[in-house]
């Protein structure tokens, strides 16, 4: 686990089972209690895309990710207190729905938002979510 202080209260951490992010930036940062969790795509722990072309696969992995990222922390996807899902075409909007169903497949459900985006950091990335916990 990598570990950066940016301040009494806060931490910046790749947790182990999550690919490390090439670009500069970590996969969570912990304030206290709450978690703000980087968008989580559809890698594996080595970096490898999982489902090219499928949203819906790429959105499992996504959550598998995140799922992953809470119990490095001990917490479970009912912690979670806010998700941000964005696709790159409206049609993948039931897809990435199923994903999350199996997450979730009964109430209650964490806040969410979905956004329609025009591209994600590579043109072969269709899903990103993001996330908020509370331990």
């Amino acid at each position: 686990m990598t570990t950066r202080e940016s301040s009494e209260r806060a931490e910046w951490i790749n947790p182990p089972g999550v690919y490390a992010p090439v670009p500069h930036y970590s996969q969570v940062a912990r304030a206290g209690q709450t978690l703000y969790i980087s968008g989580q795509l559809g890698l594996d722990a080595s970096g490898q895309l999982i489902g090219e072309g499928d949203a819906r696969a790429q959105a499992r992995q996504a959550w598998q990710n995140l799922i992953g990222i809470l119990a490095h922390f001990g917490a479970t996807p009912r912690q979670l207190v806010k998700t941000t899902t964005f696709i790159t075409h409206w049609a993948y909007r039931p897809l990435v729905g199923e994903a999350r169903d199996e997450i979730f497949p009964e109430p209650p459900y964490p806040p969410s938002t979905l956004v329609v985006v025009q591209g994600l950091a590579e043109p072969r990335f269709l899903v990103e979510i993001e996330a908020i916990a509370v331990l």
